[in-house]
């Protein structure tokens, strides 16, 4: 007896898709597809370990000492 309705190839066998969403939020969802997606919220990290901007220094540079980026902050 055949199914052609229901017939499965052996590459289709046991086959399944996952899904993996990251948002800029620190959420993750993954699961197979079909299936509800299990919801993550990742730890708080810093992307960049050095500030892009360091303000200048509002007490005013001493004359004569070179400015740094430990001053600076």
């Amino acid at each position: 007896e055949v199914d052609e309705e229901h017939r499965e190839t052996v590459e289709h066998r046991g086959e399944m898709r996952v899904l993996e969403q990251r948002s800029p939020w620190g959420l993750l969802r993954f699961g197979f597809l079909g299936q509800p997606l299990a919801q993550h919220l990742l730890p708080y990290a810093r992307t960049l370990p050095l500030p892009l901007f360091a303000p200048p220094d509002l007490r005013g540079a001493k004359a004569g000492v070179p400015r740094t980026l430990s001053r600076s902050l």
